[in-house]
């Protein structure tokens, strides 16, 4: 099998996940588990194949998302390492 129709399959597969997921009202715990660790899976792989061509530029950005979706899902646990980090930097820590 050609990278192309690896490529072309993965595709055509999460198409079918994508339907059969937006279909179900919900998850079982034993279905967010293994999506969760599908998730991971597909992440490693891509982080292995960014980090190839640059990988100092791809951990700040993958950096910067988790950073932002961290603040997205935590804003008062943000604004409080937020001031505690400035008031490091202040006192040239």
């Amino acid at each position: 099998m050609t990278q192309k129709d690896t490529q072309l399959s993965i595709e055509a597969l999460s198409e079918q996940l994508y339907q059969v997921l937006h279909e179900q009202e919900s998850l079982s715990e034993h279905d967010v588990e293994a999506l969760a660790r599908l998730e991971l899976m597909i992440e490693t792989k891509l982080f292995m194949e960014d980090s190839r061509e640059n990988p100092e530029e791809y951990l700040l950005e993958r950096f910067q998302s988790r950073l932002l979706n961290f603040e997205e899902e935590h804003p008062s646990l943000s604004a409080i390492i937020r001031r505690i980090s400035n008031s490091l930097s202040n006192i040239g820590v």
